[in-house]
C-alpha cells in the first residue's frame, strides 16, 4: 500500500494492556467461580489509566497525531476493565473509544464446573499455549484467539487511511496481536512469552509498500515508564 505517490505507507499501532483490575490482585489459592468481564479497576488501576493518558497525550514521539480523517482509531474490548482503561485514554486524546469484541480477552465460561483457583486458571493458560488448537474446560482454544485478532488487524490495515491505532486490550489477546504484527509463528511460544504488564504500552509499525511483504518494526514493547508517577 502506497500514498498515491509510490512512498510506502506506515501505521503505528500503540498495544495498551488494561489499568490494574480488581481480578488482577486476586492471591493464587483465590477462587474464581468463572470468568469475570465486569470487573473494573482497582484505585490503583484508575491512577495508572490517568498516568497513561498523560504521557501519551504529551508523548509526540509516540503519539505523532490527533484523531479525525486519516489521524488515530481508539479501539477497545468491550470488557469492564478495558474500556474503563480506554474511556480515560479518550478524554486526554481527543479521540472516541469504540468497541470491539475481537480485542476481547479469552473467551471462557461466565461460570466454571468448579471454581477454579488463580493458580489452575494460569495453568490452562499455559496450556493452550502449549497446545494452541486445543481448547480447554470450555475455554477458547489460542488458535482461536489468535484468529480473531488476525481478522481484527487485517480489517484496520484494508480500511480508510488512519495513521495509526490505539488498541486498548488484555494480556493474552495483546500477545496474539504482537503475534500476527511481527509474522511470528506459534513454534515461538514454546520457549518465550511477551511480557505484558498492566498498561504496558506496544508500539508496533506496520509498513507496506504494494509491492513486497509487509515490515513490521517493534518500536516499543511493554514501556512502564509512565508508572513512576504511581509508584
Amino acid at each position: 500500500m502506497t500514498d498515491g505517490t509510490g512512498t510506502p505507507v506506515t501505521r503505528r499501532f500503540l498495544l495498551v494492556r488494561h489499568a490494574q483490575a480488581e481480578v488482577n490482585v486476586l492471591a493464587d489459592d483465590d477462587l474464581m467461580e468463572g470468568y469475570d468481564t465486569d470487573a473494573d479497576l482497582t484505585p490503583l488501576g484508575r491512577e495508572q489509566a490517568r498516568a497513561l493518558a498523560g504521557h501519551l497525550a504529551g508523548d509526540h514521539a509516540s503519539w505523532p497525531g490527533p484523531a479525525g480523517p486519516g489521524g488515530y482509531r481508539l479501539r477497545t474490548s468491550p470488557l469492564r476493565r478495558a474500556v474503563r482503561t480506554a474511556e480515560t485514554l479518550a478524554a486526554a486524546l481527543g479521540l472516541t473509544a469504540v468497541s470491539d469484541a475481537r480485542l476481547a480477552e479469552v473467551r471462557a465460561p461466565r461460570r466454571f464446573p468448579r471454581p477454579l483457583a488463580v493458580r489452575e486458571w494460569d495453568a490452562l493458560l499455559e496450556q493452550r499455549l502449549r497446545h494452541p488448537e486445543r481448547e480447554f474446560a470450555g475455554v477458547e482454544s489460542w488458535a482461536a484467539q489468535r484468529a480473531r485478532a488476525r481478522e481484527f488487524l487485517r480489517e484496520c490495515l484494508a480500511g480508510p487511511p488512519a495513521a495509526g491505532f490505539v488498541l486498548v486490550s488484555h494480556a493474552e489477546t495483546i500477545q496474539a496481536l504482537l503475534m500476527e504484527l511481527l509474522d511470528l509463528g506459534d513454534g515461538m511460544l514454546r520457549s518465550a512469552r511477551f511480557k505484558v504488564s498492566n498498561t504496558g504500552v506496544f508500539i508496533v509499525d506496520r509498513t507496506l509498500d504494494g509491492t513486497e511483504e509487509p515490515c513490521s518494526s517493534l518500536v516499543v514493547a511493554n514501556s512502564k515508564s509512565h508508572l513512576a508517577r504511581t509508584a
